[in-house]
């Protein structure tokens, strides 16, 4: 934001209770002249001396008579100096807006401080840098921007729309691979929208449009104010608010189109398949001649071969998938006085996925109110949001696996449910085709509504003093429905009257959250003082109930009406959950000329979802800042331009768990009454002195800017330990329950995050930054024992990689080491852990062969501006992890005799031993027993994308503007996704593909 001085024409007078000194008075306004009350007034080499402006922006400041300009400073706006010249009644000045300053500023969604007062490790990025990287999802962008921001790919999900994203802030502070056991995520941050507690849902559903700031809390300094939910970190959302002044349109569309990213699917063709097949074995014996025995399947072989050699090569990947267009618009309107100001808006999304039968559509419903009288502050935000949500019914992997020697269609052009029937020893097995599955009417679909109401009152008896009460209220609504039609080939050989389900869920929730908290900020000369005090209250309830159906005679009709029944044993079922939280916290933070800084912070947490001996729980933090930029001794030059060190130091914790986790859980068996009543058994013993899981935290930063401020560098050093961790005890069934919760072991965290960025050109219509940052994360067990040995050997009898051990990575992948295939037989040879050579594998020889975390990881990028024009690329990196190979592991080896009637890799053909001599990767083509886990299938994973390329040009002073009426407009061109390069060759996106983005956005205001 830029200020403006207007009546330059000053009144000068003596301050008789300030010999030497002449006092100005004045008031500052903003862009629509309305009173900013707290707008910061001082001088140049001031010492602590200043004042802020009054409820009604007035100010009245003694300054000393060598004293030529004054300096304005608020939150939010660029800092001016205004030159002091001439006799007028008073001084005027005109703030106008700058979203450039939001970085200067930290938002908590309690309070709000400037950055260089603030000790915390923190982010700040406005709408214009979220929009640089793309338009469509703000979490997507803010993993390329920020390097402690981090979400997990998910493989199986790909670009699914409706797929649930799993991200952290610095790495996770529970234990990594048993997440269904807590119910919730339980390494999922905390988000805030307008100061109010949400949902991540909410956040990935928010237009992008909307979003003024958001600000990533980081340490135990910046996110202890949240207490027992802060350990995972803060994600601070703020949406743009009504401006006051005449009635104003603005309006935004996004465009986007989207096909799947098949380039590390590498299937066989039908040649290919057919010869794999016959050196498989799975015609059979061959015979010296090399035909096979068996006339049969000689039979069946030709049969094949015939189609092949006649040109029959079906390509099937492209039968599920589509083109997918994306489209959103956002409409707000926004007007209002000094007292009085409004926005209304609505948004609408629809997100066609790449695959056929998936989409998301969002339409949003959103209006503001602001309400200024003497002292006090009204504000009220109203939601409403309908999702529809639709998901395939057939998994892309139906058709990955379908042959290429198949035909899609019969000679009439019909696509037939059975297009083989091969007999067989154990009976008779049907081939059936992926695309009659797709084109029959199942569905699976989902319907939310939700209302919120966020009211907000303010009242300022001074100045420096603030009291305000907020209360939200979220109510909810969700039904989902899943039909599968009586002719999907899963109920081929099923009996008659038990084809086709239907299953239906109905979600009631509602949630409040209410708060009342005070202020106060003054500064006394080189002193500066804020703090704040307030108690929070909140509950959650769900209300979950669910059936399924069975036996359908049609797909005609999906009404459970026209079911025969529930399934064998089955009922209906529901369950109810209550959270609830109570919460008292405060925040003392201390400046001595901006130099020296102190933040403390100190909360007690009361929650329902921990034992009734353990209620509530205590956290705090305290930080230390220097700025070393702002000592005497340091004198300003154009090399180093400003230097701040950072510590801070708290124990934030963990609430997001189960609500039933410290509770006794019983199953009642009505089929068995007696005198007494429901029988009960207990399934899941509670425990009444369940510990409050805490995080205790260290983070050392620097923040640097040099070369006239074109050089910003950040650096943070963090140390977490979790201590103690949760999680469900399986108990022998012996003792006649499943489950215990407990207090398990802990968890370690330690990384190094940098950011920086450089100006290599910078003048009034010319900006060129080259940017990038880099994280370093690793997390270890410890005190962990022998409780999880149970996990450990679930890992080896189902050959999964993660282990749990005292000391050991939580990501760590644990495998028997391999020496490779034998040239003479092409069986694998195994290494012990004593060094010797083995045929045989054994799981107690598994050592760690990598980790899925890398080195490194991180972005980097260019900017470019000129002249209204601007072109970003950004991207992405990461090295030093492997991976778990599973094209390799399922689809080149581990074949089993089931398994070779489908399409494989053609790794499988070209890369396994065939003969003695043969120098190969993997073991005998016509091995089809179980292969196990060994490190020939973990592999370096180094990556490098283009995630973002974006152009796109700006302007508000053109003559084209003003003849339409129009004051500002914008446009932008995406690709997202363009390029992948990898060090391994792994099929991404089994159930559901990725994808490649094109888009544009267009923003024009009236």
């Amino acid at each position: 934001m830029c200020l403006a001085a207007e009546n330059h024409n000053y009144q000068k007078t003596k301050d008789v209770n300030n010999e030497g000194k002449i006092t100005y008075q004045g008031v500052v306004v903003d862009d629509t002249d309305m009173p900013l009350p707290g707008v910061n007034v001082t001088f140049k080499n001031a010492k602590g001396v200043g004042v802020v402006t009054d409820l009604d922006g007035k100010f009245s400041i003694a300054i000393p008579e060598n004293v030529r300009s004054l300096i304005f400073s608020y939150v939010g706006m660029k800092t001016q100096t205004i030159n002091l010249s001439g006799n007028r009644d008073n001084i005027k000045v005109r703030l106008e807006p700058d979203v450039v300053s939001l970085q200067e500023t930290v938002i908590t969604g309690i309070y709000t401080r400037k950055v260089e007062s603030f000790t915390g490790s923190m982010a700040t990025y406005s709408e214009k840098d979220l929009k640089i990287i793309g338009n469509q999802n703000v979490l997507q962008s803010l993993k390329a921007l920020d390097p402690s921001f981090i979400i997990l790919e998910n493989n199986l999900a790909g670009s699914d729309p409706n797929a649930t994203m799993n991200l952290n802030i610095g790495g996770s502070t529970n234990i990594v691979g048993l997440e269904t056991e807590y119910t919730t995520n339980p390494n999922q941050p905390l988000f805030i929208l307008d100061g109010f507690e949400t949902t991540l849902s909410t956040i990935t559903d928010l237009s992008m449009d909307r979003i003024a700031s958001i600000t990533i809390l980081k340490d135990a300094s910046s996110t202890a104010i949240y207490g027992a939910k802060a350990a995972n970190g803060v994600v601070v959302v703020e949406t743009k608010k009504p401006e006051a002044g005449r009635l104003r349109f603005n309006y935004n569309g996004n465009f986007g189109v989207e096909w799947a990213d098949l380039t590390d699917y590498n299937l066989m063709n039908s040649e290919e398949k057919l010869q794999y097949e016959k050196l498989a074995g799975y015609y059979g014996d061959l015979g010296e001649d090399g035909q096979i025995i068996d006339e049969y399947y000689r039979t069946l072989y030709n049969q094949r071969l015939l189609r092949s050699k006649q040109g029959l090569d079906s390509y099937w990947l492209n039968e599920p998938l589509r083109t997918g267009f994306t489209q959103s618009h956002n409409i707000f309107a926004e007007g209002g006085d000094a007292a009085f100001r409004y926005g209304i808006g609505m948004t609408y999304t629809n997100t066609q996925g790449v695959m056929k039968n998936s989409s998301r559509d969002i339409l949003n419903g959103n209006v503001q109110l602001t309400y200024r009288i003497d002292k006090f502050a009204f504000s009220n935000q109203t939601n409403i949001t309908n999702t529809g949500i639709e998901n395939p019914m057939v998994s892309f992997s139906s058709f990955a696996k379908t042959n290429p020697f198949y035909d899609k269609y019969n000679e009439y052009g019909e696509v037939e449910q059975v297009i083989e029937t091969i007999k067989t020893p154990s009976g008779t097995q049907y081939i059936t085709n992926p695309l009659w599955d797709l084109q029959q009417k199942s569905f699976d679909k989902t319907n939310q509504l939700a209302f919120t109401n966020n009211f907000q009152i303010e009242y300022r008896p001074l100045t420096e003093l603030r009291i305000r009460g907020k209360f939200g209220l979220t109510v909810g609504r969700s039904t989902a429905e899943k039909f599968q039609s009586p002719k999907m080939s899963t109920y081929l050989t099923t009996d008659q009257l038990k084809r086709g389900s239907y299953s239906e869920s109905n979600t009631k929730s509602s949630s409040y959250d209410g708060s009342l908290d005070v202020s106060y900020g003054k500064t006394f000369g080189d002193h500066t003082i804020n703090a704040i005090g307030g108690m929070q209250i909140s509950e959650s309830n769900t209300d979950l109930s669910q059936f399924s159906a069975i036996g359908y005679s049609s797909d005609l009709f999906s009404n459970p009406n026209f079911s025969n029944g529930y399934p064998d044993g089955g009922k209906p079922y529901s369950t109810i959950s209550k959270t609830r939280h109570a919460s008292y916290y405060a925040n003392f933070n201390y400046g001595y000329k901006l130099r020296y800084l102190v933040d403390l912070n100190l909360r007690t947490d009361g929650s329902s979802v921990y034992g009734v001996n353990n209620p509530f729980s205590t956290t705090w933090s305290f930080g230390l800042g220097w700025n070393i930029h702002n000592e005497a001794f340091f004198k300003p030059n154009d090399i180093l331009n400003y230097l701040k060190l950072r510590y801070s130091l708290g124990n934030p914790g963990n609430a997001n768990l189960n609500a039933k986790m410290a509770n006794s859980i019983y199953t009642y068996y009505t089929s068995y009454p007696n005198m007494f009543g429901l029988a009960a058994l207990i399934s899941t013993w509670g425990n009444s002195g369940l510990q409050w899981q805490r995080t205790n935290e260290q983070n050392f930063g620097i923040d640097v800017e040099m070369f006239d401020n074109r050089f910003k560098l950040s650096t943070d050093f963090f140390i977490k330990k979790t201590d103690p961790l949760l999680l469900n005890i399986d108990f022998p069934p012996s003792s006649g329950i499943s489950k215990v919760p407990m207090n398990v072991g802990a968890m370690k965290n330690r990384g190094v995050t940098f950011t920086t960025s450089y100006i290599l050109m910078r003048s009034n219509d010319l900006n060129w930054t080259i940017n990038a940052n880099l994280r370093h994360i690793k997390t270890t067990y410890y005190n962990i024992g022998d409780l999880l040995e149970k996990y450990n050997e679930q890992g080896r009898t189902n050959q999964t990689l993660i282990r749990y051990y005292d000391g050991a990575s939580s990501t760590a992948m644990y495998a028997v080491r391999s020496a490779g295939i034998d040239p003479m037989t092409g069986n694998e040879i195994f290494i012990k852990k004593d060094g010797s050579y083995t045929f045989k594998w054994d799981s107690a020889d598994e050592v760690i062969c990598g980790d899925t975390t890398p080195d490194i990881e991180g972005s980097f990028g260019t900017y470019l501006y000129w002249k209204g024009f601007s072109i970003n690329a950004t991207f992405t990196y990461r090295y030093g992890g492997q991976a778990f190979l599973s094209t390799l592991f399922n689809k080149v080896e581990n074949i089993s005799d089931v398994e070779v009637k489908y399409n494989q890799d053609k790794r499988a053909l070209y890369d396994r031993w065939q003969k003695p001599g043969d120098i190969a990767k993997f073991k005998r083509i016509d091995d089809t027993s179980q292969t196990n886990m060994s490190s020939r299938f973990i592999a370096d994973d180094n990556t490098l994308e283009l995630s973002s390329l974006s152009v796109g040009y700006e302007c508000t002073d053109v003559k084209w503007l003003k003849t339409i009426g129009a004051s500002a407009f914008n446009i932008r061109l995406y690709g997202n996704n363009l390029f992948r390069l990898s060090t391994i060759k792994e099929e991404r996106g089994i159930d559901y593909p990725f994808s490649r983005k094109i888009s544009a956005s267009i923003g024009i205001r009236f």
